[in-house]
């Protein structure tokens, strides 16, 4: 402190010894003697006269930020800041820097990343191709006469039980074919359909995002009791009404749980629809792999028909337990194909939203070439695992124990140390293998366990760990995307009453149609929105870590985002400084 801030008067301020050496800039002493060197600029600015040609006093360093930017107002409003306190308000802008700079990413140099898993992806397409070519034409008939007499036997109004029943009781050398010219006219025309709808979907969003969450919540529920209607007056004793209801149960269920998080579902919504609609060229590319979706789709569709009859009919002579994990092994194959084709859209998108982010020049070309080639193998790996170690999380969230001191039970001690070994365990797996480490992998170009790491440390950092499981906008996502797998399936099963061509020897037209639609409209749809699922989460991250530049770059969307961030989760936006002995850190708004 100088003699005049203890009283004495018009004393010049005592020089302040230098900071010492060793000491990080965001401990909390350093930042007490920023703010007194920033007492001492301005006594010495207002008792020396104006400077002329100079530097103006800042007290801290402050990079290339001058004063009067946009950054002023956000600090002065969010900071305690007054107006006209330029040392304060920039001394507490460089604190919020200092405190997020060890703990936010650094772009890293081009390499290619886990390439071990590029392999073994790459290694497992091209098996899966050449089992589809040697056993798929064998369950694949030109012409719907060589299906055989059961496409006939039932009509379009089959029961679920009698589904059931046929498929329980038909003899296990029963070999399915499948008319491919039909099935394929089926899938093309459903996917050109949900491929319209998606699109149609996203355009609506965009153009109605700060609405959105309300509006798709309501048009779910009318989609779905219009899916259920047509099911009725198409096939009344099928599940296609059935399950129609189903999904207006649960829709309406649903919206009256997170009512009251909208407002920040719909702020982080608005904020990341604005930087996909200022690049556009992220559209084209989730277009381009809802087709490759498509085609992988229809390929594993027959792959698994003809691999089935060969098992099933003495060609492949094997045990039923390899029966058994051959087709859990394609399944598992056509879960990696499809997630991989969804994380490169997911990559893709969160680089460009970054550039947007920091107001530079468009990053698709670069991210996406990364997330094709250097960061292939980072994609292959976390494809392949975070869906089950999330499964899994879910799982030993209800398991994780509860310690009761008064219990002397040796079996409750028992079982207390396995659940804390078993919830360790996932917990370990989940650091790396989470959704948010394709983000980093975007934005960073780290590899996956890298990204997983260091993404949940700046969520413990920002006390942001229980925001960030907020799945409201997924599940908005789902939702819609269910409702448009309905309507896919409806249209199929529109398609078959209208042309009345057999699909497969299994009979059945209803069911069969149905699932063709759905399976098809989902697919495709939750490709396309995995562009609105990255952005947002793109968002959150680049708003953990880079607020000030976001408040300097976009300010009305900054604006919008804290204030609703404040409503849902008040004390979200506060920097807790690290604490000293016992003493308690004091909180500097962001």
């Amino acid at each position: 402190d100088s003699m005049a801030g203890r009283g004495g008067g018009n004393a010049v301020p005592m020089p302040l010894p230098p900071l010492p050496q060793g000491i990080h800039p965001s401990h909390p002493y350093a930042i007490q003697h920023a703010q007194a060197r920033a007492r001492a600029d301005s006594y010495g600015s207002q008792h020396s006269g104006p400077r002329s040609n100079g530097p103006s006093p800042r007290g801290v360093y402050m990079g290339e930020e001058p004063f009067g930017s946009e950054s002023d107002p956000f600090l002065q409003s969010t900071m305690g800041g007054k107006k006209g306190s330029r040392p304060k308000t920039h001394m507490r802008q460089n604190s919020v820097n200092l405190y997020m700079k060890p703990i936010k990413g650094e772009r890293q140099p081009r390499s290619c990343k886990d390439v071990l898993y590029a392999i073994l992806f790459v290694l497992q397409m091209a098996a899966v191709l050449v089992v589809g070519l040697k056993f798929g034409p064998e369950a694949l008939v030109e012409t719907e006469a060589e299906l055989g007499p059961s496409e006939g036997m039932a009509d379009d109004d089959v029961a679920l039980e009698s589904v059931i029943d046929a498929t329980v009781g038909a003899p296990q050398d029963a070999k399915v074919v499948l008319a491919y010219w039909n099935i394929m006219k089926m899938a093309c025309t459903c996917g050109a359909f949900a491929m319209i709808i998606s699109a149609m979907a996203l355009a609506f969003m965009m153009a109605m995002s700060r609405r959105l969450v309300y509006v798709a919540l309501v048009l779910s529920i009318g989609v779905s009791f219009a899916w259920g209607t047509i099911g009725i007056g198409i096939s009344p004793n099928s599940f296609v009404p059935v399950s129609g209801i189903i999904a207006l149960m649960l829709t309406v269920g649903y919206m009256f749980v997170v009512w009251d998080r909208i407002p920040f579902a719909s702020a982080n919504l608005t904020t990341a629809l604005t930087g996909v609609r200022d690049n556009l060229g992220l559209v084209g590319v989730a277009f381009f792999f809802q087709f490759l979706a498509l085609v992988a789709s229809i390929y594993y569709s027959f792959t698994f028909v003809g691999l089935h009859d060969a098992m099933y009919n003495g060609q492949l002579m094997i045990s039923d337990n390899m029966k058994v994990a051959v087709d859990v092994l394609l399944f598992v194959s056509y879960y990696w194909t499809y997630q991989v084709l969804r994380h490169i859209v997911m990559v893709t998108v969160a680089g460009t939203i970054g550039s947007w982010w920091f107001k530079q020049d468009s990053a698709l070309n670069e991210t996406f070439f990364r997330a094709t080639v250097c960061n292939f193998g980072s994609i292959c790996y976390g494809s392949l695992y975070v869906g089950v170690v999330q499964f899994l999380r879910q799982i030993t969230e209800g398991m994780r124990p509860h310690h009761d001191e008064s219990s002397l039970m040796c079996l409750y001690e028992f079982t207390l140390y396995f659940q804390e070994r078993l919830v360790t365990l996932v917990d370990n797996l989940a650091d790396s293998f989470t959704p948010w480490a394709f983000t980093y992998i975007g934005l960073y170009h780290y590899s996956l366990g890298d990204s997983g790491h260091k993404v949940n440390e700046l969520f413990d950092r920002r006390g942001w760990s229980r925001i960030v499981t907020d799945d409201l906008i997924p599940s908005v996502l789902t939702m819609v995307s269910l409702v448009i797998g309905g309507l896919s399936g409806s249209f199929a099963v529109i398609l078959q009453a209208l042309d009345g061509q057999g699909l497969t020897s299994f009979g059945h037209p209803v069911a069969t149609a149905f699932t063709i639609g759905f399976l098809v409209g989902i697919v495709l749809s939750t490709v396309l929105f995995s562009i609105i699922e990255s952005s947002v989460q793109g968002v959150i991250v680049c708003f953990a870590g880079s607020p000030v530049e976001f408040q300097r770059n976009h300010p009305e969307l900054s604006h919008e985002m804290r204030h609703a961030w404040k409503e849902v989760w008040p004390g979200s936006l506060d920097i807790g400084t690290p604490t000293i002995g016992v003493g308690v850190g004091v909180p500097m708004g962001m």
